[in-house]
């Protein structure tokens, strides 16, 4: 099939900018849409306007935004990152373009909405408490025996806010942290989620859709670390698409992605296979945001690179969905994890990480001149480190060497060093 005309995406930052270079490759112009005029400064500095013929400020005006669009001719409309999720499926939807629609917009993005969606659906979601109201939060902690809870935004990223409370003492400190503040993505806190605290192994699956039919180009296992009242990111595994675990969560997943009304484009979802089955932790209707597709590449064709095919060639969807994915190599995206606070003079320790057999690049790294912070979520976190190897042996003792010279604080060296 030949697509004619200008490729659209809605919020290229993060692992969404190398769309635009993929779209451009199969001879298209793109237009970018940037859907607030301010946007959390993490994701807008990594912002590639020379891939862009036009960069269209949405300002809050859904038709004058679609009348820039159309002037274009777009082929089609794909989400880059997270915030752009709502424009991007209000601004398919009024072009006419295959979308996602704007009905279900909440239930992509609100983690109340979300697992109502799934109640509805006759799907198992996690018990929960939407409120602005820490007693309310706390009678419902009560009502469920007391056990521990999770108070957490409804509508953030990463691990932002969130919090394990095992009583109502940290039930109140969490209200009294989040509510009313901005999120990291900008979001104001009015409300909270109080949420049953699921305890299993976490796994996200990313994946491809078009007209309804999902392919399930990848699936990770995700660990993380508790400290305190957070979690943190410690590393993720690439596995294959069958195997114990496995089987058992994607077709939750996509029924997920059905209960979401996901038909078309990338998804990331994230469940926890707890003892008696997969729960949904979130979904979302855009792109895996931390891993680079040059790495994925080298291990199965990467979440960027399928959705670039689908909106190019949608038939490639359903042929792929016909056969699980197959790796060439495993991969380790393993979190840098901070004990130290100061001003890196030095970054010395990561020519030891990248003489490693299995390295294959980082991202988001700080270096000198840079501030690090103690590590207490994915926001805090100093570099991401990616370990490619057919041999899972070498990546677990490479991982081993990380988590060795992180723990001695050997990868960088500080003006003020203080110790936690």
């Amino acid at each position: 099939m030949t697509v004619r005309g200008a490729a659209v995406v809605v919020d290229a930052y993060s692992t969404g900018s190398r769309l635009a270079p993929r779209f451009a490759a199969a001879g298209l112009p793109v237009v970018h849409v940037q859907s607030s005029p301010t946007l959390p400064g993490f994701y807008i500095r990594g912002f590639r306007a020379g891939d862009f013929v036009e960069n269209v400020v949405h300002d809050g005006d859904l038709e004058a935004t679609a009348a820039r669009v159309a002037a274009r001719d777009p082929a089609f409309v794909v989400v880059g990152a997270e915030p752009g999720v709502p424009l991007a499926d209000a601004l398919s939807e009024r072009l006419g373009l295959p979308s996602n629609g704007s009905a279900l917009s909440p239930a992509r993005r609100n983690k109340n909405a979300m697992m109502e969606a799934l109640r509805a659906a006759g799907l198992r979601a996690a018990e929960a408490l939407k409120t602005a109201d820490p007693a309310e939060a706390v009678a419902w902690a009560a009502a469920r025996g007391g056990a521990p809870a999770v108070v957490k935004p409804l509508d953030s990223a990463g691990t932002d806010g969130v919090s394990i409370c095992r009583d109502q003492a940290e039930i109140e400190a969490a209200f009294a942290a989040l509510l009313g503040r901005r999120n990291a993505l900008h979001g104001a806190n009015e409300e909270l989620l109080v949420q049953e605290l699921l305890e299993g192994t976490q796994l996200f699956c990313n994946s491809v859709s078009w007209d309804g039919v999902h392919h399930v180009s990848e699936v990770w296992r995700d660990n993380k670390l508790r400290r305190g009242a957070n979690f943190i990111y410690d590393y993720e595994e690439l596995l294959s698409r069958h195997g114990e675990q496995q089987d058992q969560v994607v077709p939750y997943v996509e029924a997920v992605l059905d209960a979401l009304g996901i038909r078309f484009g990338p998804a990331h979802t994230e469940v926890m296979l707890t003892e008696t089955g997969p729960v949904l932790v979130e979904s979302g209707a855009r792109l895996h945001g931390s891993v680079p597709d040059g790495v994925v590449d080298r291990c199965t064709p990467s979440h960027q690179a399928l959705t670039a095919e689908a909106y190019l060639e949608p038939e490639s969807v359903a042929r792929r969905a016909q056969q699980p994915y197959e790796l060439a190599a495993g991969a380790y995206c393993v979190m840098l994890i901070s004990q130290h606070e100061g001003l890196i003079v030095d970054d010395a320790g990561m020519r030891e990480i990248e003489a490693l057999p299995s390295f294959a690049g980082t991202i988001n790294m700080l270096a000198p001149g840079d501030r690090l912070r103690k590590t207490i979520d994915l926001f805090s976190c100093p570099g991401f480190v990616y370990l490619v190897d057919p041999d899972r042996e070498r990546l677990k003792a490479d991982y081993d060497c990380i988590r060795e010279l992180d723990a001695a604080g050997a990868i960088f060296q500080l003006e003020e060093l203080v110790t936690f």
